[in-house]
């Protein structure tokens, strides 16, 4: 299993946060309250649940261990932590009840921006590589973040549906997502998505296209 470079996860993922940052800097509470690219759920909802993955990745790089990896930035997407199923019903209502413990949707910002502070500084000094334990699976720091770099990327995306005039995700991060893809579908199916937005979308299930192959 070949580590994916931190020296590429890196950049992509602090452009992702950056990404984040200037589209929170560009909503509103109407904003926060549109609807998203995830069933049942507003964007306030979607940054809720990007929140609370975000402060999961936080306290995740100093779990290290020797132990050899068995996931990568593709296979992560696939595995089932060792002894549970993946996030059903109980997770969504729990994130859409963080998005509404606010008396304003953008009241949860000021709390994401502490979170995203902190990985920044946190990534931007990161030494490897190393691995560690991360939802029951060893990793190897490079793909650790780089999987984070496709979350923050697709829940960018599914924020924005209804906010056209917003900032997109970064083009870098936006390559991690298509690395991801080709590795884990039909890299000819994969070859003929000319736009790296649309191939996400597709990968995801967001819309028709492929067969989703990112949860």
């Amino acid at each position: 299993m070949t580590a994916y470079p931190l020296d590429v996860a890196r950049p992509a993922f602090l452009d992702a946060l950056d990404g984040l940052s200037a589209l929170l800097d560009h909503v509103d509470d109407t904003g926060l309250h549109a609807r998203s690219r995830c069933h049942g759920w507003l964007a306030a909802d979607v940054l809720a649940h990007l929140h609370l993955g975000l402060v999961e990745m936080l306290a995740g790089f100093p779990a290290r261990t020797d132990r050899p990896a068995d996931a990568d930035l593709a296979t992560y997407w696939t595995a089932t932590p060792p002894g549970s199923g993946q996030p059903g019903w109980e997770h969504e209502r729990f994130a859409r009840a963080v998005a509404a413990a606010y008396a304003r949707p953008t009241g949860q910002i000021v709390h994401v921006a502490t979170t995203l502070r902190g990985l920044r500084r946190l990534v931007a000094d990161l030494d490897g590589p190393y691995r560690l334990e991360f939802q029951g699976h060893v990793l190897d720091v490079g793909d650790f973040v780089g999987t984070w770099v496709v979350e923050v990327v697709v829940h960018h995306l599914d924020m924005t549906v209804a906010l056209p005039d917003t900032p997109a995700p970064p083009a870098s991060g936006l390559a991690v997502v298509r690395e991801t893809v080709t590795r884990l579908a039909d890299p000819d199916v994969v070859a003929g998505w000319g736009d790296d937005t649309a191939l996400a979308l597709a990968a995801t299930g967001r819309e028709p296209g492929m067969t989703p192959v990112l949860g």
